[in-house]
């Protein structure tokens, strides 16, 4: 099958067998309510130009929240969705916020795979870590994971004020501190190196921690930026599924 041109793919996910992807602004519309027809019709869009068997999405809020899917459809009000079901894709939404995709293999065979909608709000509350212990309960075999940031805010245009650095620094611990650097009176938070690091403090291998590096605020209207476009903004998709789904 033929992907269509709104849908791009990660190198080191497909030579790991990873059936994933994200979208471009040329591809549905992934706006609005995740309850309404509207965000079903474009799920199934995204299916079909994807070859998903079936897709789960969550009603994304920015804490740390992890849910588990097991049919497609919307899974509930998280931001992070993991599942073992095969055929069955797991997607987010985003507009600036980084979306991981994880995926790895089990202790008695099979895989398991997720995504973690990684806003500040979200990091701050440990929706990375908290992804992968999710899915360790499943026997993810931590070595086994390879993970991947897919286009978002980078560093060099993502500001914030300095109550978000306090916050992050009041539930990360000191070593978010890496993750800022000054920019007049505010700051510059790096969410990419933050949510890399918290891959490697969860036992990922460096060599399994992808990143696009592509900011969607600066980098061509490609994608989606709520932060250069406002409220018009839309969002792109990021979906992983089971190898050979």
């Amino acid at each position: 099958m033929n992907a269509p041109g709104w849908l791009v793919t990660d190198a080191g996910l497909r030579a790991d067998g990873w059936h994933h992807g994200w979208t471009t602004s040329a591809g549905p519309d992934f706006r609005g309510d995740p309850a309404a027809p509207a965000m079903a019709a474009s799920m199934a869009g995204l299916c079909a130009g994807a070859g998903l068997v079936a897709a789960a999405w969550i009603h994304q809020v920015h804490g740390g929240n992890v849910l588990r899917a097991r049919a497609g459809g919307l899974a509930g009000r998280a931001d992070a969705l993991w599942t073992t079901e095969p055929g069955l894709a797991v997607v987010g939404r985003g507009a600036d916020c980084p979306l991981l995709l994880v995926g790895g293999r089990r202790r008695e065979g099979g895989a398991v795979w997720g995504f973690a909608h990684a806003s500040w709000r979200s990091t701050v509350a440990g929706i990375t870590p908290a992804l992968l212990a999710a899915m360790a309960t499943a026997g993810l075999e931590t070595a086994t994971a390879i993970a991947l940031v897919c286009p978002s805010a980078g560093p060099c245009c993502y500001e914030v004020g300095a109550e978000v650095r306090a916050a992050m620094l009041a539930a990360r611990g000191e070593r978010a501190a890496a993750w800022f650097a000054p920019h007049g009176a505010k700051w510059r938070l790096d969410l990419w190196r933050a949510n890399e690091a918290e891959l490697l403090a969860a036992g990922l291998p460096a060599a399994h921690v992808g990143n696009r590096r592509h900011c969607t605020i600066c980098g061509g209207d490609l994608y989606p930026s709520h932060r250069r476009d406002g409220a018009m903004a839309g969002r792109l998709a990021a979906f992983i599924a089971g190898p050979g789904a």
